[in-house]
C-alpha cells in the first residue's frame, strides 16, 4: 500500500526544517564563547547593584518619617555606607584578583541577605549604621561596577566599551524595577518588608548563578573561542572602529600608585560621585517638595532607569568609536542640564519639567563609572584590574559617603535643596576637566616611553 504523497512531502519538509535548524544552531554556538555567559552574570549582578543603590531615595523618606530624625542623620546611614565601601573596595579587589569572582560574588550575596534582613528588624537609627552601612555594604560593593569591569573586560579585549556598556545597562534596569516597586511596598506594607523582600531576591540573583557559572577569563585571551570563530557578535562599528586604547604600561601596584593617570581617574570618580549622590539619594524628597506625588515621582525615577538601559550600551559603543573623553563630556553636560532644569523650573509640579528631567537624567546617569572604568581597562592589564578598579571604587565610595550627608546638612540649614543641587552641578563639571587630564597624562607617558 503506497503512502500518501502529500504525507511524504510533509515528512521531507519537516526533516529539511530540522536540518536547517541544526545548521543554524551549530553556527550560532560557534559564534558564541563563554564571555557571553559572564556578560549575563555581570548584567544580573549590576541589576542587583543598581536596585540596591537607587532604592536609597525611597528608604531615606521612609526612615526619616518612621524614626522622626533629621534629614542629615538619616542620610548619614547611606553616607556611612559609601565611606565604608571606599575602604573595603581595595580589599575586595585583592580578593577578586586572588580567589576569583566565583568566590567573591556568592559571599557578597550572603552579606546582602544578612545585612538587609537585619536592617528590617532595627528599632533605632544607629543600628542601621551596623547592619546596612557595614554588613550590607560589603555585599553591595562586592558586586558593584568595579568588580564587574574587572571580571568582564578581559573577555572582550577588542570592544570592551560596548560590552561594558551593554552589561552596565543592568544598573538602570535595577533602578527601573526596584524603585517603583519599593515605593509601592513601602506605601502598603512598610519599609521593613521592603528590606526583607529585596534582601531575599538579591541573594537569590547573586549567589546561585555566580556559584554555578562564574569563572575567570583564560590567560592571554585574544577574543576567539575554541572553534576559532570571532568571539564578539557585537555591532560591526564596534569591531571595526579605531578604539582609543593605550598600551598597558604598569607591572606592579607600586608603579600604578605612582602614575598621575590613576589619581586623576580616582579624582574624576570621586567628584562626580559626590555630585551624583547629592542628587540621587535626595531626589524623591526634592520632587515631593516640588509638588509631585509619591508614586508619580518614583515612577519617574524608574522610567529614567529604563532609558538608561538603552543609553549605557550606546554610550559604550560611542566611546569605542569617538573616544571616552568626548562621550564623557557630552554625558556630563546632559547631567548638568537635568539638574539646572529641575532646580529652576520644577516649582508647582510642572509635568514637562519632570519628563525632560527623566530623559536627560536617564540617558546620562551612571555613564561616569562606565567610561572611567573603560578608560582604566584601556590603561592597565587584566591581571591588575581588580586592584585598579578597587581604587576607582574608593572614589565612588567617597562620593556616596559625602554626597548624601552634605546635601542633608544643607537642607537642614536652609530648608531647601537649592545650594546642594547647585554644588552638584559644579562638581559634575569639574569631573569633565579631570577626565581630559587623564588623556593628557596618558599621552605624555606614551611619548616618554617612545623616546626611551
Amino acid at each position: 500500500m503506497q503512502g500518501n504523497p502529500a504525507t511524504g512531502k510533509c515528512h521531507a519538509l519537516l526533516r529539511r526544517n530540522s536540518e536547517i535548524r541544526c545548521i543554524l544552531l551549530t553556527a550560532f554556538k560557534r559564534r558564541l564563547h563563554y564571555g557571553w555567559v559572564i556578560f549575563l552574570l555581570t548584567f544580573s549582578n549590576l541589576t542587583v547593584e543598581g536596585g540596591s543603590k537607587n532604592v536609597q531615595s525611597v528608604f531615606l523618606v521612609a526612615l526619616r518619617d518612621h524614626f522622626r530624625s533629621s534629614v542629615a542623620l538619616t542620610a548619614a546611614v547611606f553616607s556611612a555606607s559609601g565611606l565604608f565601601g571606599a575602604f573595603v573596595a581595595p580589599l575586595l579587589g585583592i580578593i577578586l584578583d586572588r580567589y576569583g569572582p566565583r568566590v567573591l560574588f556568592p559571599i557578597a550575596g550572603c552579606f546582602i541577605l544578612v545585612g538587609w534582613l537585619a536592617s528590617s528588624m532595627v528599632s533605632e537609627v544607629w543600628q542601621l549604621f551596623i547592619f546596612y552601612s557595614v554588613v550590607a555594604t560589603v555585599g553591595q560593593v562586592g558586586i558593584s561596577s568595579f568588580s564587574a569591569t574587572a571580571t568582564l573586560a578581559p573577555w572582550f579585549p577588542r570592544s570592551r566599551g560596548v560590552a561594558l556598556g551593554m552589561a552596565d545597562a543592568g544598573n538602570p534596569a535595577g533602578q527601573a524595577i526596584v524603585v517603583p516597586l519599593a515605593q509601592l511596598i513601602v506605601s502598603t506594607l512598610g519599609w521593613q518588608w521592603a528590606f526583607r523582600i529585596f534582601g531575599v531576591v538579591f541573594f537569590l540573583l547573586v549567589v546561585i548563578p555566580n556559584l554555578l557559572f562564574q569563572k575567570r577569563a583564560p590567560e592571554n585571551w585574544d577574543g576567539r573561542n575554541d572553534a576559532g570563530a570571532e568571539e564578539e557578535d557585537l555591532p560591526v562599528a564596534a569591531a571595526a572602529a579605531p578604539v582609543a586604547v593605550e598600551t598597558p604600561v604598569q607591572s606592579s601596584v607600586g608603579e600604578v600608585l605612582r602614575e598621575p593617570a590613576v589619581w586623576l581617574l580616582l579624582g574624576a570618580r570621586a567628584v562626580n560621585s559626590v555630585g551624583n549622590h547629592m542628587i540621587m539619594v535626595h531626589i524623591l524628597a526634592f520632587l515631593f517638595l516640588a509638588g509631585y506625588g509619591e508614586i508619580q515621582a518614583a515612577l519617574a525615577i524608574g522610567i529614567a532607569g529604563m532609558l538608561g538601559i538603552g543609553g549605557r550600551p550606546a554610550t559604550g559603543l560611542l566611546s569605542d568609536i569617538i573616544g571616552r573623553e568626548i562621550v564623557y563630556t557630552i554625558g556630563m553636560s546632559m547631567s548638568v542640564a537635568a539638574v539646572v532644569l529641575v532646580l529652576f523650573l520644577s516649582a508647582g509640579g510642572a509635568w514637562w519639567v519632570l519628563v525632560t528631567f527623566v530623559a536627560l537624567n536617564g540617558l546620562s546617569d551612571g555613564i561616569s563609572g562606565l567610561l572611567i572604568g573603560a578608560k582604566a581597562a584601556d590603561l592597565y592589564p587584566p591581571r591588575m584590574l581588580g586592584k585598579v578598579m578597587g581604587m576607582m571604587e574608593v572614589g565612588r565610595g567617597i562620593g556616596i559617603g559625602l554626597g548624601p550627608i552634605l546635601a542633608g546638612l544643607l537642607f537642614d540649614l536652609q530648608g531647601d535643596y537649592f545650594l546642594a543641587f547647585l554644588i552638584s552641578a559644579g562638581l559634575t563639571t569639574a569631573s569633565v576637566f579631570l577626565m581630559w587630564g587623564v588623556r593628557l597624562t596618558a599621552r605624555s607617558r606614551s611619548q616618554r616611553a617612545g623616546q626611551n
